[in-house]
């Protein structure tokens, strides 16, 4: 997992983001109901994730402005040896294809399982 992480990076001038990013690819599921009352599954890796979202690359893009659920699981590294799970509620603030890739941004309210540290503090030991 260490060679996944990179550093934290300053955001572009202009970005509204207040938090601060974490510029990592790990695994994330997701689900949402499209508004037709049928729950839809998917899964996909992460470009970055903050303390309140996550953008992540998949095939399957829910809607911009929809609910949705994402869970996140970050590996044990170095001496930690539990998983830390993030899962969260949320919205699709923006959706993106480019080409053959394709992703959305999502606002989520994240909580910690498996960890007694919240998620800033999480992340900073995976650096």
């Amino acid at each position: 997992m260490s060679g996944d992480v990179a550093t934290s990076y300053v955001v572009a001038k202009g970005d509204l983001r207040r938090d601060r990013r974490y510029r990592m690819s790990v695994a994330v599921t997701f689900c949402w109901d499209p508004g037709d009352g049928v729950l839809r599954e998917g899964s996909g890796t992460t470009l970055d994730i903050s303390s309140r979202g996550a953008f992540v690359i998949t095939d399957l893009v829910p809607r911009a402005g929809g609910r949705l659920e994402l869970e996140v699981h970050l590996k044990p590294t170095g001496r930690e040896s539990r998983f830390v799970c993030f899962r969260g509620e949320g919205k699709v603030v923006r959706t993106t294809k480019n080409g053959s890739e394709s992703g959305f941004a999502a606002e989520v309210l994240f909580q910690t399982q498996g960890s007694d540290a919240p998620f800033s503090e999480a992340a900073d030991t995976l650096q």
